[in-house]
């Protein structure tokens, strides 16, 4: 896909007229080498503020070796969330599927030159999500792999509609776990990006999780950072490797998509925000506790 991102985002940051008050640029290591991590944040009244202890309360984040793409991934990324938190709760919810799934699953935006150019990774993320669902429930196999990263193990659970959805996971070096987990239409291609995912986990929960193992922290109070805490500890992995050893009960279950359009907003002036969202197998992602594997 062609991204127009150097040209439909040239015009983004607030002192412009655009939605996005500042980016900002870390790095971390993955695996070996070192990538960047963007974080855009956009002008305030347009999403509301998570209370975040671990994660970053960024509205975009993205990962790449090239910074300049890192960017434009973290702005694509607050785009999407800028459309989610305008339509979730608004009177247009229904269209958009939020009335079955009042999430941000399926979602994605793109500064493309075709508006279909952005579903092809809301197609992706909806497929991953309802696919770590539904293994996570024992609906869905889940075949075990070693990975070519030293250490990384990974399951690979087959999509509803092809492709593939890899969840990777591995010990760190400072004795908790992390995961990461990612779909593709190939199982090399969704490993890359779960190891991306994984190593992301790994870099931003590791000072939290000592901390908090050693009693000088207490949980935070978001769900999916209680969610990367428990299955940090052993406690977390156990349960984890006890669904590994467990083969699914019965059949998959079938994917029907609730939503596959444009969401048009103010938004499209600098991309086109798509959404593909399939009803979920169960809400257990809601409405489950900190012991509910989705991260």
């Amino acid at each position: 896909m062609l991204s127009l991102a150097s040209l439909r985002y040239r015009n983004i940051h607030a002192e412009h007229g655009g939605p996005v008050e500042r980016i900002d640029f870390g790095e971390f290591p993955l695996r070996g080498r070192r990538v960047i991590q963007a974080n855009a944040r956009l002008i305030p009244g347009l999403t509301p503020k998570r209370p975040l202890s671990i994660f970053s309360s960024a509205d975009g984040t993205g990962t790449h070796p090239v910074a300049a793409i890192a960017r434009h991934k973290a702005v694509s990324e607050a785009l999407e969330r800028w459309a989610f938190h305008s339509v979730v709760r608004s009177e247009r919810a229904a269209e958009f599927g939020f009335d079955v799934d009042p999430s941000s699953n399926g979602m994605s935006a793109f500064p493309g030159l075709l508006r279909r150019q952005a579903r092809r990774t809301a197609v992706l993320e909806a497929v991953e999500r309802f696919s770590v669902i539904a293994w996570w429930e024992g609906m869905a196999e889940g075949r075990r792999f070693e990975t070519d990263w030293p250490g990384v193990s990974a399951i690979a659970i087959d999509g509803p509609f092809g492709g593939v959805t890899v969840v990777a996971f591995a010990r760190t070096e400072w004795g908790g776990y992390a995961y990461g987990h990612a779909a593709e239409e190939s199982f090399g291609a969704a490993c890359e990006r779960a190891i991306v995912e994984l190593a992301r986990h790994e870099w931003v929960i590791r000072s939290w999780w000592l901390a908090f193992v050693a009693g000088e922290r207490t949980a935070p109070t978001n769900i999916f950072e209680r969610r990367a805490l428990f299955f940090a500890t052993e406690e977390g992995h156990e349960l984890f490797r006890e669904r590994l050893g467990r083969k699914a009960s019965g059949s998959p279950p079938r994917a029907a998509v609730i939503c596959d359009r444009d969401i048009p907003g103010p938004w499209d002036e600098y991309a086109t925000v798509w959404r593909f969202a399939l009803r979920p197998p169960t809400d257990g992602y809601m409405r489950g506790g900190e012991q509910y594997f989705f991260l």
